[in-house]
Order: C-alpha cells, then sequence, then structure tokens
C-alpha cells in the first residue's frame, strides 16, 4: 500500500513539474531569440572598423613606421616627416631607416626623402644608446617670394606723361624650383621608441635638422 502510494505521488509531482520545465525552457529560447538579431547586427557593423585596426596595427609593426619633426638651420625651416626602419642587416645594430619629410619657411619650401643606414652603439638596455649614420638623400626645393607692382592701364610701367586713367596693383612671384641629390651626416640618441638626432647634409640642400621622433 505504502508503495503504491510513493509512486503515486512521484506520478503527480512529475506531472506538474513537465508543464514548468516546458515553460521555462520555452521562455530562454524566446529570450535568445530576441537578443541574437541584435548582437549579430551589432557584431557585423563592428566587424569592418575591427578589421581596418588591425590591417593599421599589422603595417605599422611589420613596416617599423614612426614620426619626427624639429628645425632646419641655414635656411630656417619647419620639418615634419615619416619614416620606416628595416633590420638588423649584416649585425644587430646596424638598421635601414628610409624616410620622406617636408620642411617649409618664409621663403624656402622642400620636400625630399632619405635612405639612411644607422649603426647603434652597445650599451645597457635601460640606458640611452648612442648612434651614427649616413645616406643618400634626394630633395625638390622652391625659393620664391611675392612682390607687388601697380600698373596703369595694365602696363606695369606708367607713361611719361603720367597719362592713365585706372590704376591696378598686381602680384608676381618670383621663385627657383630644383632638384638635388646630397648625402647625410647623422649623429644621434635613442631610448626606448623615442630619439633624438642631428642630421647635416653636404652636396645637395646643405641644411643642419635638429629632430626629435618616435617609433610605434
Amino acid at each position: 500500500m505504502k508503495r503504491r502510494l510513493s509512486t503515486f505521488v512521484l506520478v503527480a509531482l512529475v506531472a506538474a513539474l513537465c508543464p514548468c520545465m516546458a515553460l521555462a525552457q520555452e521562455a530562454t529560447l524566446q529570450a535568445r531569440a530576441d537578443v541574437s538579431p541584435s548582437t549579430e547586427v551589432s557584431a557585423n557593423d563592428q566587424a569592418p572598423a575591427q578589421g581596418a585596426q588591425n590591417t593599421v596595427t599589422e603595417a605599422v609593426k611589420k613596416w617599423n613606421l614612426g614620426v619626427q619633426g624639429g628645425i632646419s638651420l641655414a635656411p630656417e625651416l619647419i620639418n615634419f616627416g615619416v619614416f620606416g626602419s628595416f633590420g638588423p642587416i649584416f649585425s644587430p645594430t646596424v638598421r635601414f631607416r628610409p624616410g620622406v619629410y617636408l620642411s617649409f619657411g618664409e621663403v624656402t619650401t622642400e620636400v625630399g626623402i632619405d635612405l639612411d643606414m644607422l649603426y647603434t652603439m652597445p650599451g645597457s638596455a635601460n640606458d640611452w644608446h648612442t648612434y651614427v649614420g649616413g645616406g643618400q638623400n634626394f630633395a625638390i626645393s622652391h625659393q620664391g617670394f611675392s612682390a607687388e607692382t601697380e600698373a596703369v592701364n595694365g602696363n606695369t610701367t606708367p607713361p611719361a606723361n603720367g597719362d592713365g586713367e585706372t590704376t591696378t596693383t598686381s602680384r608676381f612671384d618670383f621663385g627657383d624650383t630644383s632638384f638635388d641629390a646630397g648625402f647625410n651626416f647623422i649623429v644621434g640618441a635613442t631610448r626606448g621608441k623615442a630619439f633624438f638626432e642631428m642630421k647635416a647634409t653636404a652636396w645637395g640642400v646643405s641644411n643642419v635638422r635638429l629632430l626629435a621622433g618616435f617609433r610605434f
């Protein structure tokens, strides 16, 4: 009798719990259905941006890209540039560093390419490292200035008798553009990803650049 009663109670409990479990499972599936579309849309929206970011990061690491800036002396210019770094070459302390730069001042504008080889002197990993180097420089420079002249009846030289009805002012640009090839002599110091250097260019667009840079 007791066994039959226990069996009856167990069957009743199972019958009562089954609908509750079915309802709970249905609610869980519905919640997943409601959340999944928005999650997939968000992931799809972020995929292109994430892919572009990964591409840029890989390029920076592959080419060891960096930026530099400073001033040039004789002539006085402001200098900005980007560069890559490749190495080691032949030795752990030798690297190849090509770069492009733009310099501009009151009279002179210059666009150039540097193809530099650098040798870093041995030292402690936590200290500043001195390096020296040299390389080819190619540059296009433009030197120019503007002047205002007065014209009478469209002529830059007024008539001798002073006759003329209208007077206009025109602006002329006097400039000289040239392409030069020179050689760089470099000395600098680096620590971590930062560096400071002096770069003197001879036999081309002769100048001295005082630069600071950072490698990403």
